[in-house]
């Protein structure tokens, strides 16, 4: 018999236990989500930024833009303006 209800004890307390440590809030973003807004923070030159520049300055970001051009085959033209900062024209950047 007590060995029954140690079983029975042990039994319920890892079912009560479990239930404990589940998960029930989202945390609101899905991974799909954080990946797009990752690759449209790298097409607008937000991403990468160098440590010593941060926020990172105008210059920055246009150089971020032509290099995220340069590595996705693009003109620049499907980046996003943010912040008021224009999208880098690739021509006038070469200089």
């Amino acid at each position: 018999m007590k060995l029954f209800t140690a079983f029975a004890i042990t039994a319920l307390s890892l079912t009560f236990g479990a239930n404990a440590f589940a998960q029930t809030t989202s945390s609101g973003l899905t991974h799909a989500e954080v990946i797009q807004q990752l690759q449209q923070a790298q097409a607008e030159g937000l991403v990468p930024t160098s440590k010593s520049d941060y926020p990172p300055s105008d210059a920055e970001i246009a150089r971020n833009r032509e290099i995220y051009a340069i590595q996705h085959h693009t003109d620049g033209a499907s980046a996003v303006s943010t912040a008021g900062v224009p999208v880098a024209n690739p021509a006038s950047a070469a200089n």
